[in-house]
């Protein structure tokens, strides 16, 4: 595991206890040695000795696999090494700050015919999992309209656990980029349709400025996006609307409206409890699941046992960062035409 923080650590190892022939070595941002004293606690795996230097870690001898969860500016150096060391890859998303260099990460990938995933976790989710089996299957005819919003309250105060996060050129971008291309993914894997494309965006920041761990940070990405997206020759429309800003709210509603009925989906992002409701001429199912842990590493930890492929690939990656920088390109046009009350 490369860079990961507490979150990313969490998730992690804990999906590895039921694989005891797994040994993690970690870097935690200088909480590397923290964070292994806390693995060490979970049965199943070894923890190695934290290290310092995530290339010298990469390049150790014995791997089979690395985790790069550092901040999304530094994975290209991290994930090209770890692919031309023939090691199995997982980057955290974003896979990169910008299409051109998630693009350069997928073709490498595919060049080397490396197995390289990116874990959205919003699949994994039984509720979301039987909405994608209901619509690839008709169940409420024809797509005409699709919504999905998905509200955080990670940055509703002043203050900023994460200042990398604040700076597009690192992240890629605020509420966009962390929870928007989770967003984007789930609109692509639902519908089956990969021809999705940006008609219009708006963005807007709340503050200017925010408290650090160190001082005040500058702020130049959003913490709140809506989208609004249409597929090439298909009728249907989309919108997706992500905040980190709304406070005491941690949820994601999927709604889609059919020829022949609704689907509707309502998730808890702390627990991955979820309500799903089915509408169809005229009746009404309704479907609770969860509490779930929505955690890609048990997938990636079953296809390694079983020797298949499920997880999300890096192409998935490329998918969601492709409309991440058009939204963001479409909020841009819109300010500078004066399309938009206000956008900064």
């Amino acid at each position: 595991m490369s860079g990961a923080d507490g979150r990313s650590t969490a998730m992690t190892g804990n999906s590895f206890e039921r694989n005891p022939q797994v040994d993690i070595a970690l870097i935690g941002s200088g909480r590397g040695a923290r964070h292994a004293e806390w693995l060490t606690e979970c049965p199943g795996f070894t923890v190695l000795e934290p290290d310092t230097d995530p290339l010298a870690l990469i390049r150790r001898e014995g791997l089979d696999a690395v985790v790069v969860a550092t901040p999304t500016h530094a994975h290209a150096e991290l994930v090209t090494e770890a692919l031309r060391r023939d090691l199995l890859v997982v980057c955290e998303t974003p896979l990169a700050p910008g299409a051109p260099a998630a693009l350069k990460l997928a073709e490498l990938a595919a060049s080397l015919h490396g197995r390289a995933h990116v874990p959205f976790q919003w699949r994994e989710n039984p509720a979301l999992q039987s909405a994608r089996s209901s619509l690839l299957h008709g169940a409420i005819g024809e797509l005409v309209a699709l919504d999905i919003t998905l509200d955080d309250d990670s940055h509703a105060g002043p203050g900023t656990p994460s200042p990398w996060r604040e700076s597009r050129e690192s992240a890629g971008g605020g509420a966009l980029a962390d929870l928007g291309c989770h967003a984007f993914d789930l609109l692509l894997w639902t519908t089956g349709v990969n021809t999705w494309e940006v008609t219009s965006a708006w963005l807007h920041r709340v503050h200017d400025s925010r408290r650090g761990p160190d001082g005040p940070v500058d702020v130049d990405v959003d913490d709140v996006a809506q989208v609004e997206l249409a597929p090439l020759g298909h009728p249907a429309r989309a919108r997706v609307m992500v905040s980190r800003v709304t406070p005491e709210r941690r949820k994601l509603e999927f709604s889609a409206l059919g020829t022949h009925g609704t689907l509707r989906v309502v998730a808890d992002t702390r627990d991955g409890s979820a309500v799903l409701t089915l509408t169809t001429g005229g009746r009404t199912r309704q479907e609770q699941t969860g509490p779930h842990p929505m955690n890609p590493y048990r997938r990636l930890a079953d296809d390694l046992a079983t020797g298949t492929v499920t997880l999300a690939t890096f192409d998935d990656g490329l998918a969601a960062v492709n409309l991440m920088d058009a939204a963001h390109r479409r909020a841009t046009e819109a300010h500078r035409t004066g399309h938009v009350a206000e956008d900064r």
